[in-house]
């Protein structure tokens, strides 16, 4: 049986975006546990309650940005994708610079956001070799 190209791709695209949900619980667990332990060691100390505000919404919008702008480069529209991962990069800055005002150890933020990112957009170039390869021989 043959599976036309459209059925193909699409396939492989659903199979992508459970694998990357489940990735994206990954990383968050990670992110969640590191965050966790610590605020345990900045609760002995007083520390600002609106910077660590300002690290949440950094992250958050870090997150959103980043699974966003997936989706978007998923889509094929790529500039938007660019322009998500552009706003996610400065979110997460905003959110490292107030970390190491936490005393946080950024380092360990840093490695794990990288890790993340090249997971998702790593995960999107084997897709886009699939089906590269899986269309080349049909025209």
């Amino acid at each position: 049986m043959v599976v036309s190209d459209r059925a193909f791709t699409a396939r492989n695209i659903a199979v992508l975006r459970e694998a990357q949900g489940a990735l994206n619980v990954a990383f968050g667990a990670i992110l969640s546990a590191y965050v966790g332990v610590s605020l345990t060691n900045i609760d002995n100390h007083p520390f600002d309650h609106h910077t660590l505000a300002r690290f949440f919404l950094g992250v958050a919008g870090f997150i959103l940005c980043l699974c966003v702008g997936n989706s978007v480069i998923l889509r094929g529209e790529f500039r938007l994708g660019v322009l998500f991962l552009l706003l996610g990069a400065g979110a997460a800055y905003i959110g490292l610079r107030e970390a190491r005002n936490l005393g946080f150890e950024t380092a360990i933020l840093r490695i794990l956001s990288t890790c993340w990112i090249v997971a998702l957009l790593g995960s999107n170039a084997v897709l886009t070799a699939i089906n590269y390869l899986h269309h080349r021989d049909r025209t």
